[in-house]
């Protein structure tokens, strides 16, 4: 006989069964219990027990001053009795206060902390948006394009070789002395692409400069960096290269050897003390016969010979136009200068609408005459007349006065070149001096000697 199920109040249904217990009912604890599943039995294996692994984060540290002293609470790793590591805290005291000043034990804290992550291992992670290649691309886009193309160029061929492969990914604010002063350590071990040489100091330098320079901006943004400056790494000085520089009588020489338009190039570098691109840049209308004046405001892209901004502020100027050099420009610009769209002074022969290129210059105009009258020619260029006139003027005029002339940004920039020059000018003076006396009394003995008065190349320290 069929059983009736009868309806219980306040009951509540099995979750196995579906049948319905009262709330109280001790009934339910017959029900099968829920099914346990069991963790699958872990096999063996036959390498060693690693144990915990410590964390390799990136530590700031607690800093703490309790009882008048300063402590740095952090973690540190230790050594267990099975082979293992582990990270315990710890407690370093710096002193009592008493003794330093708050800031002072906060400075020693960051040291402490920026040792333990060193010893570690451990690197900052960079902050989302602030990494070394992101204050690079700002830089790129915000203040490469206000600087000549010279120098971007020369900046980004020291990003692309030597700074984005190591520092790239590095975080703007780990860059630190001890960062930057290992990278300058192991830069010259590495070999310049052009020169397949290794990197000389000066190079060196203009690397760190590349790389100080977006560290400036980026700091102007608000983003983090460390505080470090150029005078905390240590640096070797870099060698003074040999700077050839030509006296008024050479010049004289190579101008009455020269042919149009050298000549006049050759006669506007002695006289004016311009520099290349901007002796090439040269326009008719920059010439005022009236005021006897030359502008200079512009100058020619090595590369490219397109017509740019001078290197500096202070390279736009008025300079004056001597009369022997008016003589010189009036005959070339009746008798040899070629009409051009741009009314370039020295237009290129065979590029129509681009100024002459210094590489011709030299190589066709400056190089042949030097060997004709028997001067070095290896390592001179056109800057040699600037050298020159500067040296003739740092004889006799104020040093303002011969700023103003080369338009050096600063003024120390016209000390190191110039006193250099009149150091070895004097010297070359003086040993022809003496070579002359050296001979004559050589001939008042009636021996022959072996010395030469010859002119001797004038070389700068």
């Amino acid at each position: 006989m069929a059983t009736a199920t009868i309806p219980i109040i306040g009951a509540v249904p099995c979750w196995h069964c579906g049948r319905l217990f009262p709330e109280s009912s001790q009934v339910r604890q017959t029900c099968p219990p829920p099914v346990t599943v069991i963790p699958a039995t872990p096999s063996e294996s036959t390498s060693r027990k690693r144990g915990s692994v410590p964390k390799r984060r990136y530590q700031k540290g607690c800093f703490r001053i309790e009882n008048g002293k300063a402590y740095t609470i952090y973690y540190r790793d230790i050594q267990l009795p099975n082979g293992t590591s582990d990270t315990e805290h710890a407690r370093h005291c710096h002193g009592d206060l008493t003794s330093m000043s708050k800031r002072e034990a906060r400075r020693q804290h960051d040291a402490f902390m920026a040792d333990v992550n060193r010893q570690r291992g451990c690197v900052p992670a960079p902050v989302r948006g602030q990494t070394f290649l992101d204050a690079v691309n700002a830089w790129r886009s915000a203040v490469a394009p206000q600087l000549s193309p010279g120098t971007t160029r020369q900046r980004e061929s020291y990003l692309r070789t030597h700074i984005l492969p190591k520092l790239g990914g590095s975080a703007s604010h780990s860059m630190d002395t001890q960062t930057l002063q290992q990278f300058a350590t192991d830069l010259p071990k590495e070999v310049s692409p052009r020169t397949k040489r290794p990197l000389s100091a000066k190079t060196i330098v203009n690397i760190l400069g590349a790389i100080f320079g977006v560290l400036r901006y980026a700091r102007k943004c608000r983003m983090r960096t460390a505080d470090v400056a150029f005078r905390d790494l240590t640096l070797r000085t870099p060698e003074t290269p040999d700077r050839p520089f030509f006296t008024s009588e050479e010049v004289s020489r190579i101008i009455a050897a020269a042919t149009e338009p050298f000549k006049t190039i050759f006669a506007l570098a002695a006289l004016m003390g311009a520099r290349a691109g901007e002796l090439l840049a040269l326009t008719v209308s920059d010439l005022d016969f009236r005021r006897r004046t030359i502008r200079v405001n512009k100058s020619s892209d090595d590369n490219t010979r397109e017509i740019r901004e001078p290197k500096t502020k202070k390279s736009i100027a008025l300079l004056p136009m001597p009369a022997g050099l008016e003589a010189i420009l009036r005959e070339y610009l009746s008798h040899h200068w070629k009409d051009n769209p741009k009314r370039l002074l020295f237009p290129a022969p065979r590029k129509l609408g681009f100024a002459r290129s210094r590489d011709n210059v030299v190589k066709c105009g400056l190089k042949p005459i030097l060997r004709k009258l028997g001067m070095p020619a290896k390592g001179v260029g056109l800057h040699a007349f600037r050298h020159g006139l500067a040296t003739e003027l740092a004889e006799s005029e104020p040093i303002t006065v011969l700023q103003a002339q080369m338009r050096h940004a600063d003024v120390r920039t016209t000390l190191k070149r110039v006193l250099q020059s009149v150091q070895m000018y004097r010297l070359e003076q003086g040993h022809r001096h003496k070579m002359l006396i050296v001979n004559k009394l050589a001939e008042a003995c009636g021996s022959r000697t072996h010395h030469s008065t010859r002119e001797r190349p004038n070389r700068r320290l």
